[in-house]
């Protein structure tokens, strides 16, 4: 789970548990612990680094499973195309541009991140571990 924490069997349900359960009590129970200890476990870095880690793991299973459907999605929303309900062919349409300008921008927030890498990698100062008169980026 996160690196090189060991946890013990009990502290791997509750991770699990705080993933998928409705807050510390259920985890608890789940866990087969108190809800006193989950909250200690919730106070180490080391603890909710692995809670972290594992819902990352998770979340990038999620979005994998929705990329994987997404080329079936737009063959649906482009077949909407041709209904013969106008206010059906209107909103396929507008989902379609939606989602395509919402691709634009994570293509953009990518390419910004590597500028800001590379100018981060290349800035002469780094090394110096002076900030100024580095710009700061956000």
């Amino acid at each position: 789970m996160a690196g090189n924490v060991t946890l013990s069997p009990a502290q791997r349900r509750c991770v699990v548990a705080l993933l998928t359960a409705g807050g510390a009590g259920q985890a608890a129970a789940t866990a087969g612990v108190s809800v006193r200890t989950v909250r200690r476990w919730l106070a180490d870095p080391a603890f909710t680094t692995a809670v972290r880690d594992a819902g990352r793991s998770s979340a990038r299973e999620a979005m994998s499973g929705l990329l994987a459907s997404q080329r079936l999605a737009v063959e649906v929303l482009r077949g909407l195309l041709d209904d013969q309900s106008p206010s059906t062919r209107l909103r396929a349409a507008a989902c379609l541009l939606d989602h395509g300008a919402r691709a634009l921008e994570v293509d953009v927030d990518e390419r910004l991140d590597c500028v800001e890498q590379r100018l981060e990698e290349s800035w002469p100062m780094a090394d110096a571990g002076s900030d100024w008169p580095r710009p700061k980026l956000a």
